[in-house]
């Protein structure tokens, strides 16, 4: 990821400076620093999901959510922006073709 980014912004520098938006004598010079990674802080985002996920899994065997509302929430609690209706079809599509065995609800 370090090396991704580096060459990304060595090339926007080189950019900027070619177009004369940085000056010749501008120290390009910079370093990149990524915090460290926390187990526990993915340990208690794990736990979290898993029990969003049987919570959400009993409201809708109570009937009291769509799975569309519960996908929504689980999409949202992940920071992901997924649409709802486009993963449902692509859902649909993988039960009709075999891919994925039917959900029980």
């Amino acid at each position: 990821m370090k090396y991704i980014l580096r060459c990304i912004l060595d090339r926007v520098l080189a950019e900027a400076q070619g177009a004369g938006r940085l000056g010749e004598n501008v120290n390009l010079s910079y370093d990149l620093i990524f915090p460290e990674i926390d187990l526990d802080d993915n340990k208690q985002l794990a736990g979290a999901a898993n029990a969003l996920t049987q919570a959400l899994t009993a409201a809708k065997a109570q009937g009291w959510l769509s799975d569309e509302t519960a996908m929504r929430l689980l999409f949202k609690f992940a920071g992901e922006d997924i649409s709802v209706h486009d993963e449902l079809a692509r859902i649909r599509g993988e039960q009709a073709s075999g891919q994925a065995p039917p959900q029980d609800a």
